[in-house]
């Protein structure tokens, strides 16, 4: 394909399998993470089947308790240490991070990484708050622009033309890669939920994240929120941050009060700069 030629959305399919898949521990992590009656104890099991994915558990673990006498040498001592929930998230970020580090010019991994950690840590705040799912809202979080891994994959050179209408021309970024692809990053990442066989919540999240407001699903309306707010609080230092327009319906129908939830902000940065500097992002 030349670099002039503009790929179809059946077309990015093909594009998928030239993505690392998913480790059989990452997928089993996002199916358990979105399941409110997770077995923690299967889920050590899995943790301890891959080496690769214990190691950068550990590196993060010892990174995290640096403050203490004892290094962590272990998942279980890492477990007792940190807690299962923070531990699954730290594999589940660290992860992604590890395998998915494009290295094609112009694409900063290092800064979409950063952004995708801003977004599930505002929308598991939210979630908190609101009564839904926190596991489901973070690891929604963590994968709604997985679709800028596809088309970066199959077509570098247009996605930054694509960045540059919207870093130069402050062309909204969904709006920016329809001009030049056709569709944006929230098709495509549906193409590349689907065929990693995520959880239907999560396809559909990754879908709808920017325009939720036709769909109807409180987990599409949370995430929304999130990535407004992750803009808003200027978590992850994006070049020429612009904070989208948060839909008023998604906040209508999740039932969100902003003066109530405004005393959060500073518990989102703390978050968000503790697992940063963890994950050395």
């Amino acid at each position: 394909m030349s670099a002039a030629t503009i790929p179809s959305l059946d077309e990015l399919l093909g594009y998928a399998d030239k993505l690392p898949s998913l480790p059989e521990v990452i997928a089993y992590l996002i199916r358990e993470l979105s399941d409110e009656k997770a077995d923690l104890e299967k889920l050590t099991r899995h943790i301890n089947t891959d080496p690769a994915v214990v190691a950068r558990l550990l590196a993060a673990a010892n990174s995290a308790s640096s403050g203490l006498s004892r290094r962590v040498h272990s998942a279980a001592q890492a477990f007792m240490l940190l807690g299962a929930d923070r531990v699954a998230k730290i594999i589940l970020v660290s992860s992604l991070i590890y395998r998915y580090d494009a290295h094609a010019t112009g694409f900063d991994a290092r800064l979409f990484w950063r952004h995708s950690l801003g977004v599930a840590i505002c929308t598991r705040t939210l979630a908190e708050q609101l009564g839904i799912n926190p596991e489901l809202a973070f690891v929604s979080g963590m994968l709604h622009d997985i679709g800028r891994l596809l088309m970066h994959t199959a077509s570098p050179g247009l996605v930054m033309q694509a960045l540059d209408l919207y870093r130069l021309d402050g062309i909204p970024s969904v709006i920016a890669e329809r001009q030049v692809f056709g569709y944006n990053h929230c098709e495509a990442g549906r193409v590349l939920a689907t065929a990693w066989k995520l959880p239907p919540d999560i396809v559909d999240t990754v879908a709808a994240h920017h325009e939720p407001d036709g769909f109807g699903s409180e987990i599409c309306d949370l995430v929304h929120v999130g990535e407004c707010l992750s803009h808003a609080l200027d978590l992850d230092g994006v070049p020429n941050n612009r904070v989208p327009d948060v839909s008023e319906l998604a906040c209508a129908r999740l039932g969100l009060s902003w003066p109530k939830f405004a005393p959060h902000f500073a518990e989102i940065g703390a978050r968000f700069d503790d697992f940063r500097v963890t994950l050395g992002l």
